[in-house]
C-alpha cells in the first residue's frame, strides 16, 4: 500500500497541488481568501493540498468537504479529497472519492493512478474501478498507463501486452505481467517477465522474490537462493529510504477555522 505522503506525492508531480515554502502563512492567506470570495474554487483546493502536503489530512478533509458541497462538479475537489480520506485511513471513502474524479472528467488519469496503487482496499467497488478502467482505457486507446491499469484489475495478460508496447519501460506492467503468466503456469514466459521488471526497477525488492520463488519451482535452488538474498538486501534498503522520506517529509500542525 502506498503512503498517504507518496499519493500527495503523485498529486503535485501531476499539477494538482499548490506547495507553499511556508504553510502556516499559506493557511492563513487561503482562509482568508475565502471568507472574502467563497466562490473561487481554487483556493479551497489550494488550501486542502498545502493541508496534505503538511500531513493534517483532518484538516485537509474539512476543507475539502466544504469544498465538494460548493463545488459538486469539481474533479479536481474529488481527486484531492480522495487522498485526505486515504491519509485518515477511510479507504472505502477514498476509492468512492476517485471514482467520482473520475466520472466528473473521463480525461483525468489521476484517479486511474491512484485507483491502480490501492486494489487491497477496493472491496466492494472493484466492479466500478473496472467499469472506470475499461471507459479509460477504451477513449484512450494509446496511454500504456490505462491498459495497465485494466490488465493489472482483470488480471488481463493481452491489455498487459498491450501497455508495454505501449511502454516498454513500465516495470510494474512486467511485474503484472509475470504475475498473470504465472498463475498460467507459463513460468518461463513470468521468469522473464519478472527479470525485465527488475531491469527496469533495479531497487525495487518484489520482482527478486518472486523470481526466487520461481526458480525454486523449477528446480534452480543456485539462482532462487541468490534471488532471495537480492530481496532481503534491497527491502531493506527500500525500509530505510522510506523511513528517510518520511522523516524529510515536513509535519506541521495546523488548523483550520471554518
Amino acid at each position: 500500500m502506498a503512503a498517504p505522503f507518496l499519493l500527495f506525492v503523485m498529486l503535485a508531480q501531476q499539477g494538482g497541488a499548490a506547495l507553499s515554502s511556508s504553510p502556516a502563512q499559506a493557511v492563513v492567506e487561503l482562509q482568508d481568501a475565502i471568507r472574502k470570495n467563497p466562490q473561487i474554487e481554487s483556493n479551497y483546493t489550494d488550501l486542502g493540498n498545502v493541508l496534505l502536503s503538511t500531513q493534517n489530512f483532518s484538516e485537509a478533509a474539512l476543507v475539502l468537504e466544504a469544498a465538494k458541497a460548493r463545488f459538486p462538479g469539481s474533479a479536481q475537489v474529488a481527486l484531492s479529497l480522495g487522498v485526505a480520506y486515504y491519509g485518515l485511513r477511510r479507504f472505502p471513502d477514498s476509492v468512492a472519492a476517485f471514482l467520482d474524479a473520475g466520472k466528473l472528467d473521463r480525461n483525468a488519469e489521476q484517479p486511474v493512478a491512484f485507483l491502480s496503487r490501492m486494489s487491497e482496499n477496493w472491496a466492494d467497488r472493484k466492479d466500478d474501478v473496472v467499469r472506470l478502467f475499461t471507459a479509460y482505457a477504451k477513449n484512450h486507446p494509446g496511454n500504456a498507463l490505462a491498459h495497465f491499469a485494466l490488465g493489472r484489475a482483470t488480471a488481463d495478460a493481452a491489455e498487459l501486452r498491450q501497455a508495454i508496447k505501449l511502454n516498454p519501460r513500465i516495470a510494474d506492467a512486467h511485474m503484472e505481467l509475470g504475475a498473470v503468466l504465472e498463475t498460467q503456469r507459463d513460468l518461463v514466459g513470468a521468469i522473464a517477465a519478472f527479470r525485465r521488471a527488475a531491469e527496469l526497477a533495479p531497487k525495487n525488492p518484489i520482482p527478486h522474490y518472486r523470481l526466487s520463488r520461481l526458480y525454486a519451482r523449477t528446480g534452480d535452488a543456485a539462482r532462487a537462493e541468490a534471488e532471495r538474498a537480492l530481496h532481503e538486501k534491497l527491502s531493506a534498503q527500500e525500509k530505510a529510504e522510506l523511513d528517510r522520506r518520511q522523516a524529510a517529509t515536513q509535519h506541521l500542525q495546523l488548523t483550520v477555522r471554518p
